[in-house]
């Protein structure tokens, strides 16, 4: 699968585009991830996925199938299933193109989030200081340890990150 950078990111910022300006779940997602850490904090490692946090359990099923909606207008959905601690979408948007992962956590970390715009679309992400220890923790519990997260904690810390150590 060979990865056109531009045509990849363009899929991501319509996806971030359609989520952030439908104003009935856009207060309840948190962006964050790889792809949000790319977008407002430069990190200079290309993302290929979307992460959020659920701000709201009860709204769960809803939130599950407006973003599935809108992945749609993208793509093929190949996967899609609502977990106990997340919601999760794989989307095909080119057959030699990598998937386009839409995952929504639903566990509640206490997690702090403010506004920034991208683009002129308002959108909700993690601090800084809850990104580097999402990070963290991702490193201590995966049993095999992912390159990309060794790489984004080496460059939050080298980019003088806050550790949230609550």
């Amino acid at each position: 699968m060979a990865l056109d950078i531009s045509k990849h990111k363009s899929v991501l910022l319509k996806i971030l585009k359609d989520i952030y300006t439908d104003t009935s779940i856009a207060p309840l997602l948190g962006f964050k991830g790889g792809t949000c850490a790319y977008l407002f904090y430069n990190l200079n490692r290309f993302s290929l996925d979307l992460d959020f946090d659920l701000l709201d359990e009860k709204k769960a099923d809803y939130i599950f199938d407006r973003v599935l909606e809108i992945a749609k207008q993208y793509g093929k959905i190949k996967k899609q299933r609502k977990k106990r601690f997340n919601l999760f979408i794989l989307l095909s948007y080119e057959q030699e193109a990598p998937n386009i992962k839409i995952e929504v956590n639903r566990r509640e970390f206490g997690s702090k989030y403010e506004i920034k715009s991208y683009l002129g679309i308002s959108m909700k992400i993690m601090v800084k200081e809850d990104m580097l220890s999402h990070k963290l923790v991702a490193m201590y519990e995966r049993l095999s340890k992912a390159n990309r997260d060794i790489f984004d904690v080496w460059f939050f810390l080298k980019n003088d990150f806050p550790i949230n150590e609550e």
